[in-house]
């Protein structure tokens, strides 16, 4: 499982978008968001598509270690 802090995560808006985004209709695609702490975690994507597809929609992801 990828984790990914998120700092211009700020609301509900942001959640959902960012769950559509990631899983794309693929049922295998596992995303959480905690908006409270501002990581998304992601399973069965990888790390470098993740922060892509992040990018792609105007956040600033960065892989938590």
């Amino acid at each position: 499982m990828g984790q990914f802090r998120v700092e211009d995560m700020t609301c509900g808006h942001c959640e959902k978008a960012i769950k559509t985004e990631l899983t794309k209709g693929d049922p295998k695609i596992k995303v959480d968001v905690d908006l409270k702490s501002k990581i998304v975690s992601v399973e069965n994507l990888s790390d470098d598509r993740v922060l892509f597809l992040l990018k792609e929609i105007g956040y600033t992801p960065e892989k938590v270690k």
